[in-house]
């Protein structure tokens, strides 16, 4: 059997090169290949058998990283293959450090029959003992398809490269139409971009992210301008979920997750002081302040990063109550219960800002003091109404004037009527907002 050296200057290898540090990658592996089975004996094989693997760092920090190459051994999983990323995944648990995988997998190498099956088998497991231990980001730069489309999911970040990547666990001519028509399937990735721009976000992630549970995010340095800034526009920006993180967070920048999914909800994680945090922002859309399940969905998957990795969490409230259209029905109350449970477990320091009019019980969903909120803000002008507040002044006066709905907001669902009953601990002007933010932040430093 021939075996043909690995020419390192591939598409995939300079991939790699991209995202780390110049100079700093460590291949590991790479003289490993496919070897003889009862049904396999190739003529030639390559060596690294279609997975690049190695360690090297981001700005400093330690990162493993697996990239598997689609043009060789036909793109196929194959047992070494499999054994290399099992391995790389050991190593990255026992240092403490993330790893990034580059997906390109055109499936299972038949011909090594139950030998790569059982080495796919103690890639899931090895994933499923790095959840919530350390972080897990894949980029799918070609095909994803049957198990590892599975194994792509465990990661906690899913980047898919524009025009080339496709993450599927049947081939779409076995998909059936009444499945692969559905109008209701939507993506739930962290977005489809060039492959520069996911470079860029996965070295990006890596700086706001801890390297494992039980660690830190790093703080940078913030200069006294910035620590100082006011947001003096910033209420002419209710309902853009996007518009209010990036006017609240350090030099305006915004890492947002899963973009296309649910989008009355914003999630992302900003810098406030130096410091990660990670946000859930209310959104119009469509001009309607409603939730739905995918945005519940969405807002629970980020509550769980952050409670897993101890990044603080940050809601910005602001719906009109929940959708109401019968798809919507079908999934809320398992979404919003995700959600509950997800911010009422979470232990980190958990902080609210009410920035405009929050009707019905969604007030209660979205990090309320009763939810176990550690700090809730509510701006100048914010209301909360348990229904809209023209049906609560004929509920309780018996009739509608402007005056007496004056009265009601005034007494029961104004920001300063919450305060009074303990339901808001300050009632802010919306230009001061990142600066109470900030020193809210920072009465939890001593427990990073």
């Amino acid at each position: 059997m021939q075996v043909k050296p690995k020419n390192e200057q591939t598409a995939v290898f300079n991939k790699i090169v991209d995202i780390l540090d110049p100079g700093s990658f460590m291949e590991l592996g790479e003289h490993v290949s496919a070897r003889f089975t009862e049904f396999y004996h190739p003529d030639a094989v390559q060596e690294s058998d279609g997975v690049i693997t190695g360690y090297g760092t981001v700005d400093g920090n330690l990162v493993f990283v697996y990239a598997q190459d689609g043009e060789v051994m036909g793109g196929t999983f194959g047992e070494q293959h499999g054994r290399k990323i099992v391995d790389l995944y050991e190593h990255a648990i026992k240092a403490n450090a993330p790893i990034v995988g580059l997906l390109d997998c055109a499936g299972f190498r038949i011909e090594e029959g139950l030998d790569g099956l059982y080495q796919f088998a103690k890639l899931y497991k090895r994933q499923s003992d790095a959840s919530g231990r350390i972080p897990q980001i894949a980029a799918v730069i070609g095909q994803c398809g049957g198990g590892m489309s599975i194994a792509a999911k465990q990661a906690d970040f899913v980047f898919i490269e524009k025009d080339k990547g496709s993450i599927f666990v049947n081939p779409q001519s076995m998909v059936g139409n009444s499945i692969g028509d559905n109008p209701y399937v939507k993506a739930v990735d962290d977005g489809t971009y060039e492959w520069p721009e996911i470079a860029q976000k996965i070295r990006k992630l890596i700086g706001l992210l801890p390297p494992a549970v039980g660690f830190a995010p790093e703080v940078l340095e913030t200069s006294i301008e910035e620590l100082n800034r006011i947001c003096p526009d910033i209420d002419s920006m209710i309902g853009d979920g996007r518009a209010l993180l990036a006017e609240l967070s350090d030099s305006n920048d915004v890492l947002e997750v899963q973009p296309d999914f649910g989008q009355d909800m914003i999630t992302g994680f900003i810098r406030l002081a130096g410091q990660t945090v990670g946000c859930v922002a209310c959104n119009k859309v469509n001009g309607e302040k409603r939730l739905s399940a995918d945005g519940c969905n969405k807002a629970a998957a980020m509550v769980d990063v952050c409670s897993r990795f101890g990044i603080p969490v940050l809601t910005l409230i602001d719906t009109d109550g929940y959708q109401t259209t019968s798809e919507n029905e079908k999934y809320l109350p398992d979404a919003a219960g995700r959600l509950l449970k997800a911010l009422i477990t979470a232990s980190v320091p958990k902080i609210s800002v009410v920035t405009g009019r929050v009707v019905g019980s969604a007030f209660s969903l979205l990090n309320s003091k009763g939810l176990g909120a550690d700090y809730v803000f509510m701006w100048e002008g914010a209301d909360i109404s348990i229904v809209e507040p023209r049906q609560a002044t004929e509920i309780i006066f018996g009739k509608w004037s402007k005056e007496l709905e004056q009265q009601y907001r005034d007494d029961q669902s104004s920001a300063v009527a919450l305060a009074r009953h303990g339901f808001a601990d300050k009632v802010i002007a919306p230009e001061d907002t990142r600066k109470y933010l900030i020193g809210a932040l920072q009465t939890f430093v001593n427990s990073r």
